[in-house]
């Protein structure tokens, strides 16, 4: 992606194709927070205080026993414009304390890579670094993404007002964003953790169209040895 225009007004262009296209891959990514509504709908029970406090102690004692995290992922985008769901695939990649990589591998190579303060957005034409400090947004949408790989500290989460809810054997959360700058980005999230509460198996980000990504995290490996190179930055 080096589009190197002759021009201010280029260059404008090829900034906002760039921005889309990380944000679209930031929705997959993280984080995982977020619905429409806190009410208790069809097949869905809200938990009460008690049962949230016992749900979230477990997410916090399995949020500190990962380590690292490798697995695949399938990402299906629906869009009102298509009749049929545009699905990609690749690997995901976390370490903590703050670590990222997010790899496409099907349709395209496009890459996201997260190292501490540092981002950097990889596809096969391009390379974009980012300093996250300098940039409010994706400084915000950095600690969503580390907050919620693990499950950790969602309730905590100062962008998002958060519910817990019981569907079947398994448990999720909504979240409502509070910022300005998250609601450009979100319209809601819906996270779902695996019925032992110890992993996010599936991710479903709506936005304020009505269009939505869900994310299905697949074949887990937890705490095993991960390459330092993953995560590098140049």
């Amino acid at each position: 992606m080096d589009r190197r225009a002759p021009d201010s007004v280029g260059m404008r262009a090829d900034s906002k194709i760039e921005i889309i296209k990380c944000r679209d891959m930031l929705r997959s990514l993280v984080l995982y927070l977020m619905c429409l509504s806190a009410l208790t709908v069809m097949g869905q029970t809200k938990l009460t205080s008690e049962q949230e406090k016992q749900v979230l102690a477990k997410m916090e004692q399995s949020s500190n026993a990962l380590h690292s995290l490798q697995c695949d992922f399938v990402q299906s985008k629906r869009m009102k414009i298509l009749s049929k769901e545009m699905q990609s695939k690749g690997i995901l990649y976390f370490k903590k304390p703050d670590k990222i990589r997010w790899q496409y591998t099907t349709p395209y190579d496009y890459t996201f890579v997260m190292n501490g303060d540092k981002v950097q957005i990889k596809s096969a034409k391009s390379t974009k670094n980012i300093d996250i400090q300098g940039n409010k947004i994706f400084r915000q949408i950095t600690t969503i993404i580390l907050n919620t790989v693990t499950g950790g500290g969602i309730k905590n989460s100062a962008d998002f007002d958060v519910t817990l809810f019981r569907q079947g054997d398994a448990y999720f959360a909504k979240m409502l964003p509070k910022k300005k700058e998250v609601k450009q980005v979100y319209a809601a999230i819906e996270v779902y953790f695996n019925p032992a509460l110890t992993m996010v198996e599936r991710i479903k980000m709506i936005e304020k169209s009505g269009e939505y990504t869900v994310v299905k995290l697949l074949s887990p490996k937890m705490n095993t040895t991960i390459n330092e190179s993953i995560f590098k930055v140049n």
